[in-house]
């Protein structure tokens, strides 16, 4: 082994390392018995977790969190679909600002975002409504999806979708049969960033959310104001088992590997 790859082993662990800390140290901290966050914990026990699951405070806006991120995926997706087959096989006017102005979330700040989008749903009477908060979520994950379907897409082969077509299958057919196959690692990748992206959102929950819509991150940062115990710790430690739980689930039933990164 030269020393160039040594040190780039190194400056990878080192890397990996960085970012694995801060989680490590998070779920550690959660089951502690002191009474404040302590790393590493004086004794173990699991009462934070136990409050954490009993306290409406935090379980209301976990099931408002997963179901506000499964149907912003869902609008999402059907949204950017159309929109990526018209950008990347349509010829006509526009076309490339059409694209910009989707993808133009991804270059603002979430705040100034959430501003804009505070002050747009006041005016058309969706303020504090769940319709409200899940437009959007919906605004902020498109970009996600787009990107991801439009990367895909324009690598696919274009002839195949010809061949389909010259052989006589209609329009409809060619699509389900041909290019959703050639568009599914782009729409799985899209989908898997769009919901953490939405699952995780503060800025524009924040603003939009009332008393009954509260999400869990929305719930965390009202509840970290007033108090400094480990039950934050515990509560995101079961975020991050509900994120591998679901990436775990689409890799038995899927494989994302093959399927994020291979083409078929």
């Amino acid at each position: 082994m030269s020393i160039g790859q040594s040190i780039f082993r190194a400056v990878l662990v080192l890397l990996v390392l960085f970012l694995f800390a801060p989680i490590v140290v998070v779920v550690v901290a959660s089951f502690t018995a002191s009474d404040f966050i302590t790393f590493p914990p004086g004794a173990f026990s699991v009462r934070w977790y136990e409050k954490v699951l009993s306290e409406p405070e935090f379980i209301v806006p976990l099931g408002n969190s997963l179901t506000l991120a499964i149907a912003a995926t869902a609008l999402g997706s059907l949204l950017a679909l159309p929109a990526a087959v018209a950008i990347v096989r349509g010829r006509f006017p526009g076309r490339a600002a059409i694209e910009t102005f989707l993808l133009s979330p991804l270059s603002l700040p979430t705040i100034i975002l959430a501003v804009g989008l505070l002050f747009f749903s006041a005016r058309i009477g969706l303020s504090e409504s769940w319709v409200g908060l899940l437009a959007g979520h919906v605004v902020v994950t498109v970009p996600y999806i787009l990107r991801s379907l439009v990367s895909v897409y324009a690598r696919a082969n274009r002839e195949v979708e010809e061949a389909a077509a010259i052989l006589g299958a209609p329009p409809l057919r060619v699509l389900w049969h041909v290019t959703l196959p050639m568009l599914r690692p782009g729409l799985i990748a899209g989908t898997i960033f769009a919901f953490l992206i939405s699952f995780d959102e503060v800025a524009v929950a924040l603003l939009m959310t009332n008393s009954d819509t509260t999400t869990l991150p929305v719930s965390i940062l009202s509840y970290l104001v007033y108090n400094y115990d480990p039950s934050i710790a515990a509560i995101s430690a079961i975020q991050i088992g509900l994120v591998l739980a679901v990436l775990l689930v689409l890799e038995r039933l899927v494989g994302l590997k093959t399927v994020m990164f291979t083409a078929r």
